[in-house]
């Protein structure tokens, strides 16, 4: 085991090391030698997986629990989270993308050797988490990241109250980025990709001046299932999306992943698109262009009822800001962030006929109103709606099929 973990970290940059060393809460001097940071690490991990265990959040250990019941050297496909689990990092955990670029997926393992060595100790670490209220804290304090992305350092401790102790050793918050803006000190979100965006968008609503209230259940709704976060599914809207979405067959470890992407891109103006990727995803399952604007229709209706990170908790429905439009007919203020999802348009394409005949006539006749016929295919973008009239985008229906 000694040698395999000196094989990943050894590519890793010294600063990741002494990171590394910080979270296992392992005090190496600043003057160490990577090589040595390295081959003490390495020594640590390899000898105390006992200790360092109790250390590890309870998303680590769940990784480690599914991994167990698959068996050493299996590989399981794993969602990409929003952020790194630690025993990746470390190496414990062997992590390699699959063969599709394109992949939502990446591989875990743990080699056999590995394996021997951790999994004795699992069931003793998962249970002392869950009786010390460890795990508790840590869905806490994800659940008010989770539904604010950014908030003060000082509200932060406010907020985590009698569970600050046990998170201040927790390397969760070691993830979590603390930096400083304007001279405050603030507390993000793993989830969030670039916090200098949030904070310059969340400065345009200047008339929300405080951060929204939750009620406890909320919170550690917010922080639980990590990575995949849900929240709202108890609500009208959260309901009618669980319900379309298990109709299009989505269950399981799938329907959590998909209502979380869901949540994460209706915080981002850059992601807007993406709302809609799990309608695509289960394209076969949507027979017409009706069961497709009712789809989105309920989508955008969630997104609009979830907390936004943008508008400090608070959603689209409470401030009208950052609305999600299955149209383009909706008026916002100028300047203001917002979204707008116009219908779909068809691509246009050669519209001149040739001679008419009855077997043309007939085929025609198939064809969705305003279908452009013509002497050649006609041009349809990827991302455009199949002519077809399924409601999917032209690269995940007919499209899929082109050589």
């Amino acid at each position: 085991m000694i040698r395999h973990l000196k094989d990943i970290l050894q590519h890793l940059k010294k600063q990741d090391l002494e990171y590394l060393g910080d979270i296992f809460e392992q005090d190496y001097p600043s003057r160490m030698k990577k090589a040595e940071l390295v081959s003490e690490l390495a020594v640590y991990l390899s000898s105390s997986p006992a200790e360092w265990l109790n250390l590890m959040p309870e998303r680590d250990l769940m990784l480690l629990l599914r991994i167990r019941e698959a068996g050493p050297d299996v590989r399981l496909n794993e969602y990409y989270p929003d952020y790194p689990s630690v025993l990746e990092y470390a190496g414990i955990v062997s992590a390699y993308p699959v063969d599709d670029p394109d992949s939502i997926y990446h591989e875990v393992w743990m080699s056999r050797e590995v394996f021997r060595k951790v999994m004795p100790y699992l069931d003793e670490a998962l249970l002392k988490g869950f009786e010390s209220g460890r795990f508790q804290a840590e869905r806490r304090m994800l659940g008010y990241l989770n539904l604010y992305g950014i908030i003060p350092y000082g509200l932060f401790v406010d907020l985590m109250d009698d569970s600050l102790g046990v998170i201040l050793r927790s390397p969760l918050l070691k993830l979590c980025r603390c930096f400083a803006q304007d001279g405050a000190y603030y507390v993000c979100t793993p989830c969030i990709d670039s916090v200098e965006d949030v904070l310059k968008e969340r400065s345009v609503f200047e008339e929300i001046t405080d951060y929204r209230a939750f009620s406890d259940e909320e919170v550690l709704e917010a922080g639980g299932g990590a990575p995949e976060f849900v929240f709202g599914l108890a609500t009208e809207s959260g309901a009618a999306l669980d319900e379309m979405l298990r109709s299009l067959g989505y269950e399981g470890a799938d329907l959590a992943w998909e209502e979380h992407e869901i949540w994460m891109c209706a915080q981002d103006p850059e992601r807007n698109l993406a709302l809609f990727d799990a309608l695509s995803r289960k394209g076969d399952a949507i027979l017409s262009q009706e069961d497709y604007d009712r789809c989105v229709e309920i989508i955008a209706d969630y997104a609009n009822h979830l907390p936004k990170w943008r508008l400090c908790g608070y959603s689209a429905d409470e401030t009208g800001a950052m609305r999600v439009y299955v149209d383009a007919s909706g008026e916002m203020a100028e300047g203001t962030p917002h979204w707008e999802m116009p219908r779909p348009s068809i691509s246009e394409g050669y519209t001149d006929l040739i001679e008419t005949t009855p077997e043309l006539d007939a085929l025609t006749a198939m064809m969705p109103p305003g279908f452009p016929f013509g002497m050649a295919i006609p041009h349809v973008a990827e991302n455009d709606p199949c002519p077809c009239g399924s409601g999917l985008k032209y690269k995940y229906c007919h499209g899929r099929h082109k050589s």
